[in-house]
């Protein structure tokens, strides 16, 4: 039995070691740029300097870097969902009510537009969710350690939010059927009019977006298809194309478990420029 809890000991702390090493490695790098990932780069390394030398959380930071260096790479990076965090149950509907309408002023521009303030306001938010997570040592299964580190992550998002949503553009959302891509005669409304509301010299930006279900390298061709089905109905109607992306199931305006049809996650937004 000492021989199990020495062979434990050393597993976790080699653990520990690597998890260090790669937040460290983090934390050493110069995160330049000016666009909604970089911003978001930049935001998550100033978090987890803070969880390693204020709050000596090590598994958070480890987790905070590793969204961080995705931002780097240019993947879609999401808000957390408070459901898959061990928070009171009291706590999470302010929670969800903060992360859906933070994902609506992303989804209606704010990252093209006012990338740092947006890029702050899901630092923020995560930052509060994680804060309320610390509760491994409070009162009974819940209560955070640190009640009024919770308190000022909710201040800061709270009060970032409105530049985030005031840089947000006029935008449009078309649905799709579950596993389809052609658009439907309400999409074809939709398209109308874009078309008669975007005026001379101005383009719009087009992001396809999928649900949880099914295969997610699947769900990125699947959210590709119907970035480029809208894309060319606006293209018929000589709409000036900007960016034509998509991100599969990530950023999904509706929180859900993988494998979950939702009919709001499949959908394709169209961003005025």
């Amino acid at each position: 039995m000492k021989l199990s809890r020495f062979v434990a000991v050393g597993i976790l702390a080699g653990g520990l070691s690597a998890c260090g090493i790669g937040v460290q490695s983090f934390l050493d790098q110069e995160i330049t740029g000016n666009d909604f990932n970089s911003y978001l780069a930049q935001k998550y390394q100033e978090r987890t300097a803070k969880e390693v030398n204020v709050d000596m959380e090590w598994t958070h930071a480890g987790r905070l870097a590793e969204k961080g260096k995705a931002a780097q790479r240019g993947e879609a990076v999401s808000p957390w969902v408070a459901s898959d965090w061990n928070v009171a149950p009291e706590d999470v509907g302010d929670l969800d009510a903060a992360r859906a309408r933070l994902m609506a002023a992303l989804d209606n521009g704010g990252r093209q537009t006012n990338p740092e303030a947006c890029a702050c306001a899901q630092v923020y938010y995560d930052g509060w969710l994680e804060q309320a997570n610390d509760n491994d040592w409070g009162v009974a299964r819940y209560g955070p350690v640190q009640p009024d580190y919770v308190a000022a992550e909710r201040a800061a998002f709270e009060e970032i939010m409105p530049e985030c949503e005031g840089g947000a553009a006029k935008s449009f959302v078309i649905y799709f059927g579950f596993d389809r891509a052609d658009l439907t005669d309400a999409a074809v409304a939709v398209v109308d009019e874009i078309s008669s509301y975007v005026a001379s010299g101005r383009s719009v930006s087009v992001v396809g977006h999928t649900d949880t279900s099914g295969d997610a390298a699947y769900n990125i061709g699947l959210s590709q298809r119907r970035a480029n089905a809208v894309a060319g109905a606006l293209g018929q109607r000589n709409v000036t194309l900007g960016t034509v992306t998509w991100e599969g199931e990530g950023n999904t305006a509706v929180p859900t478990a993988d494998g979950v049809r939702e009919p709001l996650n499949r959908r394709a937004t169209i961003i005025l420029n």
